[in-house]
């Protein structure tokens, strides 16, 4: 006992090890590297339109005897689009020359017959002041002549309305041949051959394709990320790039139940390659990230 005795004392004195310090855990120290993925930024269906377009209409009631567009064509200002059967109306045309020229005769006999009552006014008035005729004479010549004069009011009054509807059938067969009012792409062909089309009634749009832009919809938890002058990126299924565009315009708030803003944005076709994109292609929007806006204020 008394020779373990130093032993025991000298353990005392050096003290307990020291704990040995925990490895940390492969997981938490792993968990802790990785950054949590940013949010992915909201899509919005998005047609890609034109600024300039126009629709073509027929302004006659007529049958469309000829169509000459399809959809996707390239037509110049001018171009022939369609041929209205325009039989009826050349025999309106026909009938409102007859008239034009029955009613001018008419105006002009009725108009002899007011010359020569004048003629005999003035005649009687003459002789009445010589003390040759009447004064009954007199009062009968002018009454004569005032008739005359109402006759002829209302029969060139006749003529004129003949003639306003000769120069209208001779407008409205002119429309029976109906033309692009700009150059464009067709697209939307609404009629057919064969089917009588009515006053105002679309056969087509035609869209310029000079000067896209795209317009899209954007619902109202998304408004308030939308600003004029705003970058986006437009993607479309088939095309080889994203293409940009810029925010021109932001429609005013909606009233429920249309709970979505309308906007349009403007892209810059001198950087789109010929064919890149159509009008009413679809795609996707998304706005661009601050990263990718501020290397394309850079570059401009």
């Amino acid at each position: 006992m008394l020779k373990l005795l130093p032993i025991i004392i000298l353990t005392a004195a050096c003290g307990a090890p020291d704990p040995m310090a925990a490895e940390p855990n492969p997981t938490e120290a792993t968990q802790a590297r990785v950054a949590k993925p940013p949010p992915p930024r909201p899509e919005f269906t998005a047609v890609v339109t034109s600024r300039r377009s126009s629709v073509i209409s027929t302004q006659v009631q007529a049958r469309i005897e000829k169509l000459n567009i399809h959809a996707g064509q390239y037509i110049k200002s001018g171009e022939l689009v369609a041929k209205l059967d325009d039989t009826e109306l050349r025999n309106r045309l026909a009938q409102a020359q007859t008239n034009e020229k029955a009613a001018q005769m008419e105006a002009g006999a009725i108009g002899a017959q007011a010359s020569a009552a004048h003629q005999k006014m003035v005649n009687e008035t003459r002789l009445h002041k010589l003390g040759v005729s009447s004064p009954f004479a007199v009062t009968s010549a002018r009454a004569e002549y005032a008739q005359a004069g109402g006759q002829t009011g209302a029969a060139m009054a006749k003529a004129l309305t003949a003639k306003a509807a000769r120069e209208q059938g001779e407008k409205d067969l002119a429309r029976t041949a109906i033309y692009a009012p700009l150059d464009g792409i067709v697209t939307n062909i609404r009629a057919h051959e064969g089917e009588v089309a009515q006053i105002g009634t679309p056969l087509a749009r035609v869209f310029d394709p000079s000067d896209l832009i795209i317009r899209f919809a954007v619902p109202k938890e998304h408004r308030a990320s939308l600003q004029l002058g705003q970058t986006v990126e437009l993607e479309v299924d088939g095309a080889p790039r994203l293409v940009w565009a810029t925010v021109t315009n932001i429609s005013g708030a909606q009233e429920p139940p249309i709970n979505f803003t309308v906007v349009e944005a403007d892209i810059d076709d001198t950087k789109l390659a010929p064919g890149e994109l159509t009008v009413a292609s679809v795609g996707r929007v998304r706005l661009a990230n601050a990263r990718i806006a501020d290397a394309r204020g850079a570059k401009q």
